[in-house]
């Protein structure tokens, strides 16, 4: 039982933990769901977000074990079988990925994120095309590395790189759009290049970077 204090402590730590998640810094942000966790160890989606952390950080044997834990405790919901198929995806895990997205898809209600499915389920059924999408996502690695740089023509030449190997990387294509928009000052293309990461996800943030681009292009033809 938490008391009022309590609670509002809890919601404190809750607001750091997502805040620095979503700002990448993910060693504090896991810091403060463990604390969560200490105090509430029942709440559900509490192992999803250490999980999700862990993940970021590539620490697949962690993350693996804490989102199937949270799936035996609280059952099979879409978001609970994608992110498992999503952490054997990056982890290189074919035929395991295959089978968590194959039954996350018929619970799959966006048509962006029912399209990335399919396509990495067919990578995954295929060695040479799933090849093609692990080194896709290396490129993206590199690229996000060289943009922690400012280095950011040798980052969009390694986005433009994992988007030849694997169209659906939706990543490398809104990463492609923020260097035309933030760096080349290149409205038009950046529109373009969001355009392209949006079939294949319905992350808000991503819609928001198109939304974006496209006020800015409209400013710039006035």
């Amino acid at each position: 039982m938490v008391n009022l204090f309590g609670f509002l402590f809890l919601r404190f730590w809750e607001r750091v933990a997502l805040n620095n998640f979503v700002l990448g810094r993910y060693a504090k942000a896991e810091e403060y769901f463990r604390k969560i966790r200490s105090v509430q160890p029942n709440k559900v989606g509490i192992g999803h977000n250490i999980g999700l952390v862990c993940l970021a950080q590539e620490r697949y044997e962690e993350a693996e074990k804490e989102f199937l834990r949270e799936l035996e405790r609280f059952g099979e919901t879409y978001i609970r079988l994608k992110t498992l198929g999503d952490l054997y995806y990056l982890w290189g895990k074919r035929a395991e990925c295959a089978r968590y997205y194959q039954r996350a898809l018929p619970e799959c209600e966006q048509e962006a994120d029912r399209k990335l499915i399919e396509k990495r389920i067919q990578y995954a059924a295929d060695p040479d095309s799933f090849e093609k999408a692990m080194q896709s996502y290396q490129a993206l690695k590199k690229g996000n590395a060289y943009m922690a740089e400012k280095r950011f023509e040798a980052a969009y030449e390694e986005f433009e790189r994992a988007t030849q190997l694997d169209p659906c990387n939706f990543q490398a294509w809104n990463n492609m759009g923020a260097v035309e928009l933030n760096y080349r000052k290149n409205p038009s293309r950046a529109v373009e290049l969001f355009q392209r990461a949006v079939e294949y996800t319905s992350l808000p943030a991503i819609h928001n970077n198109l939304k974006r681009a496209k006020g800015m292009l409209e400013k710039e033809r006035k």
